[in-house]
């Protein structure tokens, strides 16, 4: 009893960040550790708990029959530690907290969203609370948000997953968009066909990089990108065309540097969320943003567009 008494919870939550990654490799940026550490963590787990976890090497990253069993009941285990951090941050506003939020990058510009307006809001309300904000791509939002680093993540997603809850928020438009100097900018839309825009180099959006490739009918991309401060800067480079949210690229648009190509029929509408794990459900702070968001937030039914 004192051996499970004396477990950290720290290499547990190692353990259960690698499972929930499907591997080391994956578990090693949202772990922020090395290979060599993240390897002796384990280690370490073993040694305490008395048993064999898991499988790790050349032929990659595999649970034991006990580490099946331990991982499973760490379920509880966390489940219970969460009850527990929620109702000591409910018993006064002058406990500090702290709120994880995670968004895709290229937000602040929707006005539908308005996110520096919601913050500025929850801060009135939440004084004592720290605000732990990070910008990734929608996959690692999501990884971030299962692994239990990230409380509350915003950005559009293409499946639902069956433990966590979505709660709508807005469509973005997105566009398809040229530069000054590039050969389509002069050209009218009316003049431009299917078969013109296979003819230059197109990036993708490494996170819809099928999706991309298909709607325009390009077989593969010239340059990738994971953000769109990226993939803007590339198309303003003048060689490259590639999608943008309507509303991050208006002022470009408006100082003649952007031109939206084929706009009406090539653009099409992503559908936004606010997702967050259901064990959250009792956690003051996250029903305090979430209700924020949702004070704004027309009904968004289902997704146009990846």
């Amino acid at each position: 009893m004192r051996r499970q008494m004396d477990i950290d919870l720290r290499l547990l939550a190692i353990l259960r960040t690698i499972v929930q990654c499907n591997g080391l490799s994956a578990a090693l940026g949202i772990l922020n550790m090395s290979q060599s550490s993240v390897s002796a963590s384990l280690t370490e787990l073993e040694r305490r708990l008395g048993v064999r976890l898991c499988r790790r090497g050349r032929a990659g990253f595999a649970l034991t029959e006990a580490g099946i069993a331990i991982y499973e009941a760490s379920h509880e285990l966390f489940d219970a530690v969460d009850r527990f951090s929620n109702r000591t941050r409910s018993v006064s506003d002058r406990v500090k907290g702290l709120l994880r939020i995670g968004t895709v990058d290229a937000i602040v510009s929707n006005a539908d969203l308005s996110l520096p307006d919601k913050i500025r809001r929850f801060r009135d309300l939440s004084k004592n609370v720290i605000v732990d904000l990070l910008t990734a791509g929608p996959e690692e939002l999501e990884r971030q948000l299962m692994a239990g680093h990230r409380d509350i993540v915003i950005s559009p997603f293409n499946s639902r997953n069956g433990e966590l809850d979505y709660l709508p928020l807005f469509h973005e438009q997105q566009s398809l968009y040229c530069a000054t100097g590039h050969p389509l900018f002069d050209v009218p839309d009316k003049k431009i066909a299917a078969s013109d825009l296979v003819g230059h180099a197109f990036i993708a959006r490494h996170y819809l990089h099928r999706f991309d490739l298909v709607r325009i009918g390009h077989l593969e991309a010239e340059a990738v990108v994971d953000t769109m401060e990226s993939q803007l800067m590339l198309i303003l480079s003048g060689k490259y065309f590639g999608y943008l949210p309507s509303p991050y690229a208006a002022s470009w648009v408006q100082s003649g540097a952007l031109r939206a190509i084929k706009e009406r029929s090539l653009s099409y509408e992503s559908a936004f969320f606010a997702m967050t794990a259901k064990r959250s459900a009792e956690n003051r702070l996250v029903r305090r943003f979430l209700d924020l968001l949702g004070e704004t937030a027309p009904q968004v039914k289902a997704s146009r567009g990846p």
